[in-house]
């Protein structure tokens, strides 16, 4: 059991290596091709907000633990027919989708308001 522990935390140290270093080599070489044709070198600094991805996050996180609460409740409830384990996943996808709704609610609005 030891060996197939160790050689599992062992492969998979090497895919995020590899991954990792797949996604860095790539990276360089597209601004060493990017530079090449005349971009100035100031240019890929600070060009990423995260915060819209966090917002989105943040919001479709706390929808799908309305989700799950209320999937849960619904599934304990024997007033419906429905099986319970698909009123539960029925509940949690509305969830995510609304969330996902929202969030894009507020992105555009806040574009339009700049």
């Amino acid at each position: 059991m030891e060996t197939t522990t160790v050689t599992l935390f062992i492969s998979l140290a090497l895919v995020v290596f590899g991954i990792c270093y797949y996604y860095f080599t790539h990276r360089h070489r597209e601004r060493m091709f990017l530079l090449s044709k005349g971009l100035p070198p100031d240019y890929f600094k600070g060009q990423i907000s995260y915060l819209p991805y966090l917002l989105v996050l943040a919001i479709v996180t706390l929808f799908l633990s309305i989700g799950i609460v209320v999937g849960g409740k619904l599934a304990s409830a024997s007033t419906i027919e429905l099986k319970g384990s698909l009123l539960f996943l029925a509940t949690l996808f509305f969830f995510l989708g609304l969330g996902l709704l929202t969030s894009y609610l507020i992105l555009r609005f806040n574009r339009q308001k700049k």
